[in-house]
C-alpha cells in the first residue's frame, strides 16, 4: 500500500496529508521485530502499510501474552501520543511488515488545527478507550493467572495424592504400635499436618475457580489460637522470632481449617520477613460490639513491606525476596476472609513494620 492511500488520510485536506507524509519514515520490518516495549516513550503514530502487528502484555514468569493484532490499513500508537502516557503494551511484527512512522509532534500539530469540539470529542473517546483497554488487559492477565493456578493445582493433586495417603497411613500404624502419650501426640500431629496440606491444595483449586466452600461453625478465638500455636510450636521454636498471642475470648463463625491457612500465611510471612534475625510478632485482638465484629491484629517490626509491591500485595504471584513460595498466600488469605464475610487489610511503614488486620463477624 502506498502511504498516501492509507485510510488514515481519507478525511484530510491535501495540505495536511502532504505535511504528515513528509514527516513520515517508512520502515521495512522482518517478522519478530519489536517496534516498542511496554513503558517506552510514546513519541510516534504508526500506519500499517503491509503485514500484521501484534500487541502483548508482559506477565511475570510467563513472558508476553497476546492481547490483540492490527492489520494492513490500520494504525496504532495514537493513544499514547495524544495522552502523553508511556506505552501500555509491546508492539511486534507478527509477519514481515511495512509501516510508516509519523512523529507524535506532527500528529499533535495537526489536531491543534481542528475545531475545539472535535478535539474535545476525540479526547473523550481516547479516555474511554484507554480505560476499556486497561480493564481488558487486567481481566486477560487475571484469567491467565487463574488458568496457571488451576493447571498447577491439578498437577499437585495428582502427584501428592499417594504420598499424602502413605504418610497418614504410616502415622496411624505407628499410633497403633506405640501407645505412649508422646508417640500418640506426635502421630496425631503428623495426621493433622497432612490434613492441612490437603486443605491447602483444595484451597488452591477453589481459588483458581473463584470460589471457597465455607462450612461455618462456632469457634472460640482463644481455642483457635491455642490449637494453632500447638501445631506450630516446632516451627516457632526453630526461629529467633518471638510470637506473642493475646486475643479476646470471643466467638466467631468460621471454618477452622481455612482460618488456620490464613494465620499460617500471615504469621509465617511476618516471621520470614526478619530473615533469621531476632524480632517480635505480636497477635492481639479487639471486639467491636457496635459493628458486631472482632478484629485480629498481626503486627511485626521487621522493617515494612517494600513499596514496589504494596499496591499489588493481594494479587496472585506477587512476592518479594523469597527463594521459595508461589506468591499466592496473601491472595488466598484475603479470598478466605472475604468468603467469611470479613475483610483483610494492612498498614506498613518502611523501617518499622507491618500490621495486618483481620475483621470477622462475631458468632451469634
Amino acid at each position: 500500500m502506498e502511504l498516501q492511500a492509507h485510510p488514515f488520510f481519507k478525511q484530510m485536506d491535501k495540505e495536511s496529508v502532504e505535511s504528515l507524509t513528509r514527516s513520515a519514515l517508512i520502515q521495512k520490518l522482518p517478522r519478530g521485530t519489536v517496534i516498542f516495549e511496554e513503558n517506552d516513550i510514546s513519541d510516534s503514530l504508526y500506519l500499517i502499510l503491509e503485514g500484521t502487528i501484534g500487541f502483548g502484555k508482559k506477565v511475570r514468569n510467563r513472558g508476553h501474552i497476546g492481547i490483540s493484532q492490527s492489520q494492513k490499513g490500520e494504525f496504532f500508537g495514537e493513544i499514547g501520543v495524544l495522552t502523553n502516557d508511556r506505552r501500555a503494551l509491546r508492539a511486534e511484527a507478527k509477519t514481515d511488515c511495512s509501516i510508516a512512522c509519523i512523529p507524535g509532534a506532527s500528529v499533535v500539530n495537526y489536531l491543534r488545527k481542528m475545531p475545539g469540539p472535535v478535539q474535545g470529542l476525540l479526547q473523550s473517546i481516547i479516555a474511554h478507550l484507554k480505560g476499556t483497554t486497561r480493564q481488558f488487559i487486567d481481566d486477560r492477565v487475571h484469567q491467565e493467572k487463574m488458568a496457571l493456578i488451576g493447571n498447577m493445582t491439578n498437577t499437585i493433586i495428582h502427584d501428592f495424592k499417594n504420598p499424602f495417603c502413605l504418610i497418614s497411613l504410616s502415622a496411624q500404624l505407628l499410633r497403633q504400635r506405640h501407645r505412649d502419650d508422646e508417640s500418640m501426640k506426635l502421630c496425631q500431629n503428623i495426621e493433622k499436618q497432612v490434613d492441612r496440606m490437603v486443605s491447602m491444595v483444595t484451597e488452591l483449586a477453589e481459588y483458581s475457580r473463584g470460589e471457597h466452600s465455607i462450612v461455618k461453625a462456632k469457634i472460640r478465638l482463644k481455642e483457635l489460637f491455642d490449637e494453632f500455636r500447638s501445631l506450630n510450636n516446632p516451627y516457632f521454636d526453630s526461629t529467633k522470632v518471638e510470637v506473642s498471642i493475646d486475643v479476646p475470648d470471643a466467638v466467631i463463625l468460621g471454618a477452622k481449617a481455612k482460618l488456620f491457612r490464613v494465620l499460617q500465611n500471615l504469621i509465617g510471612n511476618a516471621i520470614e520477613a526478619f530473615e533469621d534475625k531476632e524480632g517480635l510478632v505480636k497477635i492481639t485482638g479487639a471486639v467491636v460490639h457496635s459493628e458486631n465484629q472482632v478484629q485480629i491484629f498481626i503486627e511485626d517490626n521487621a522493617g515494612g513491606i517494600p513499596e514496589s509491591i504494596r499496591d499489588r500485595l493481594f494479587e496472585p504471584f506477587v512476592s518479594h525476596g523469597k527463594r521459595e513460595g508461589t506468591g499466592l498466600g496473601t491472595a488466598i488469605a484475603r479470598s478466605i476472609i472475604e468468603a467469611h464475610g470479613g475483610f483483610l487489610t494492612f498498614r506498613t511503614e518502611t523501617g518499622r513494620g507491618t500490621i495486618f488486620t483481620i475483621t470477622l463477624p462475631l458468632g451469634k
